[in-house]
């Protein structure tokens, strides 16, 4: 996507030519619809072919439909994906059945549209300015060897494997990050933390984590030098969104 760390920081949407503008929700939004439906908004964003099947016990087919056009042979589909999209874009989206795809418009002009060509790079935008990684799923068919094909699944399958052990770190729920940056913060408080947006709050977490982790390893030197020289004197600045 080429989006900037400002980018990412910025309060305002972020515009990509031919589509709109696309949001950072503040947590007041966020609070303003539920943080469990805005949890199922970025499931739905989220999702491919593999995950509806499993949803409804399907089997996915060899060569699965584009997840684009599976949101559009059902109303209720289209419906849900249209309100999802009108929360994360600036503008006001509506679907078009003439051109299979959602227009935007501002200021009763449309101004961009949705379609299954640019779909993806609207779902990983939206996903980055939620502070979310996509997962890359390796893509078999450029396996170059039979053996190579043999590692990509096992390598897959670990995954699969590796994020069923992983359990719910409660510590990391939005609710108590919250909690902990209005209370550590020293300009935050419960009050105002709600106009920051959910990728803000995010990096502030990652920000006042690393700057305690700094802040004791500098009075452990002060106290007693560093004859190994492995204090970083400018580790307090380093980027957080590597």
């Amino acid at each position: 996507m080429g989006l900037s760390y400002f980018d990412l920081l910025s309060p305002n949407p972020v515009p990509i030519v031919g589509i709109g503008g696309i949001v950072s929700p503040k947590l007041r939004d966020i609070s303003a619809i539920g943080y469990n439906t805005y949890q199922y908004y970025l499931s739905i964003i989220q999702m491919d072919f593999k995950d509806l099947s499993f949803i409804t016990g399907q089997k996915a087919p060899i060569n699965p439909p584009d997840i684009f056009d599976l949101f559009l042979t059902d109303n209720s589909f289209t419906s849900l994906m249209q309100t999802i999209l009108n929360f994360f874009l600036e503008e006001d989206v509506s679907y078009s059945d003439i051109h299979k795809a959602f227009l935007l418009q501002k200021n009763n002009v449309i101004s961009g549209m949705i379609t299954k060509d640019n779909y993806p790079q609207v779902r990983e935008a939206i996903c980055l300015r939620n502070c979310i990684c996509q997962r890359q799923e390796a893509d078999l068919s450029k396996a170059k060897s039979k053996k190579a094909l043999e590692i990509m699944k096992k390598l897959q399958k670990g995954r699969v494997q590796k994020a069923k052990q992983n359990k719910t770190d409660h510590n990391m729920e939005l609710g108590n990050i919250i909690s902990a940056v209005a209370n550590k913060s020293p300009s935050l408080n419960i009050l105002n933390i709600w106009d920051l947006t959910i990728y803000q709050i995010w990096d502030c977490f990652s920000r006042i984590s690393n700057n305690s982790i700094y802040d004791i390893q500098s009075m452990s030197v002060a106290a007693w030098g560093d004859n190994d020289n492995r204090f970083d004197a400018s580790a307090w600045f380093k980027r957080v969104d590597m």
